[in-house]
């Protein structure tokens, strides 16, 4: 089986040799190894926090590169003035009551860093189930915040 081959290699060194296979003309052995790799990776007979199958995820979605770099390269090319991240529950927040519309708005710690909160009535707190930052949404939030 060639997907046993393939998880026995180096993560980045395969996602890059597949990406390569995918980007040619005749892409049929990059498809089948691929689909094959992944049949392997998403086993759902696997449990679902299986942080190998993460990390295989975050190399094939890279190509090969590292996954914080894609994502700061994908984030350039983001013009939107929402932030949207999504968190789950114990990641901590903020709210600022004087930016807020809503009493549920909340910021990541990075959105908040980067306004300009000063004097400004807010709290920081722990998510108990999860949220997401509502930055640059007028519709929860002033656009002076």
């Amino acid at each position: 089986m060639m997907a046993a081959s393939l998880l026995r290699r180096d993560k980045k060194g395969t996602a890059a040799h597949l990406k390569a296979d995918l980007n040619r003309i005749d892409n049929s052995s990059g498809v089948r190894q691929l689909q094959e790799l992944l049949d392997a990776v998403l086993n759902p007979e696997k449990p679902a926090a299986d942080s190998e199958a993460l990390d295989w995820c975050k190399c094939l979605i890279a190509g090969g590169d590292g996954f914080e770099e894609f994502c700061i390269t994908v984030r350039s090319y983001d013009n939107a003035t929402l932030c949207g991240l999504v968190w789950t529950a114990n990641f901590v927040a903020y709210r600022c009551r004087t930016c807020g519309i809503s009493p549920c708005m909340s910021l990541c710690a990075e959105c908040f860093n980067n306004g300009d909160h000063t004097g400004h009535d807010f709290n920081m707190f722990r998510s108990q189930a999860g949220g997401a930052c509502d930055c640059g949404d007028s519709n929860v939030m002033r656009e002076s915040g």
